[in-house]
């Protein structure tokens, strides 16, 4: 049978000259990404002149086009753009010239075994030091409170919080990603996953507040340096609209109100009692709050990792 994906030689070659071992980032489309928190990062990154293709993988062998259809678009002439699917790994270099390796593409469909073993051969290739998933996931937070970041030294926290103790074992659906961390551990690769956290009702709508605190842990986590500059100005800016909105709606005002109030009361109880403590639903909110940011955007949201 043949591989799942094909290297490009060239950008190997340049890859093999630097002596530094690289680190290997990655997100998928179609898994938990709350605020495109991780699809932002991708988006920012894949933009910069300097990113190669390193490794692309089959997608006709790993992605269900039916359950996923690419978009196409139909004219007078007939159909005019195809926009396939791409799943692959790119050089990318940070901001002072360090190269990384970033995976990143539609999350496979089928063969995630095959799939995760062929990432573990492209690391050993080129002797990735270390892996790091990275994405957004929904939280009770109120959006006026510190935006939490979930990484290798404070997992434990989450557990206990969600579980009730630090000891506690979470069953959930797999993904490619959490796959992809556990076949890397399985071979002694030091693999782990950044999770920044959003409040739910801000989770539907592209959020550069969420992706620069990702961006910030990924950057002390490995050691790179990305240049936030962009994603900074946006997240004061989607800050400020926020800010301005709940100011002008008394209701929305009270809401958040309630809960900050119902927060804070929670971590006073402590983790282990929070599943008692009822936040109110963040639907109405993220109506809100989506329409308004529509409005003052122009509504030009696109998809993180389309061309």
């Amino acid at each position: 049978m043949e591989k799942l994906y094909k290297i490009n030689s060239d950008a190997a070659a340049e890859l093999m000259k630097d002596e530094s071992t690289p680190v290997l980032l990655y997100a998928f489309d179609g898994f938990i990404d709350s605020g495109v928190a991780a699809g932002l990062a991708i988006g920012d990154l894949i933009s910069r002149p300097d990113s190669q293709r390193l490794v692309t993988f089959d997608v006709d062998e790993l992605v269900d086009y039916r359950s996923r259809r690419p978009p196409m678009a139909f004219s007078a002439e007939g159909w005019s753009t195809y926009h396939q699917p791409q799943l692959g790994i790119d050089v990318v270099h940070d901001a002072d010239g360090s190269p990384f390796l970033l995976m990143y593409g539609p999350e496979p469909s089928s063969r995630w075994e095959a799939f995760t073993n062929a990432i573990t051969e492209v690391v050993e290739t080129f002797d990735v030091r270390l892996a790091v998933g990275m994405h957004g996931m929904p939280t009770g937070a109120p959006h006026t409170r510190d935006w939490k970041v979930t990484g290798p030294s404070n997992a434990g926290q989450l557990v206990e919080r969600l579980a009730g103790s630090p000891d506690a074992a979470l069953q959930m659906p797999g993904s490619a990603m959490a796959l992809t961390e556990y076949k890397l551990r399985e071979v002694g690769r030091d693999a782990r996953t950044i999770v920044v956290h959003v409040p739910h009702y801000l989770a539907q709508m592209p959020s550069p507040i969420a992706t620069t605190k990702l961006m910030q842990e990924v950057g002390a986590a490995t050691g790179l340096n990305f240049d936030l500059s962009r994603l900074e100005a946006e997240a004061r800016v989607q800050r400020d609209q926020i800010d301005r909105q709940v100011s002008e709606q008394p209701e929305l005002a009270a809401a958040i109100k309630k809960m900050e109030d119902e927060y804070d009361a929670s971590r006073n109880l402590g983790a282990g009692r929070l599943a008692a403590q009822r936040l109110p639903s963040g639907d109405e909110l993220a109506a809100e709050f989506e329409q308004f940011l529509a409005a003052q955007n122009g509504d030009d949201q696109h998809g993180p990792f389309t061309d």
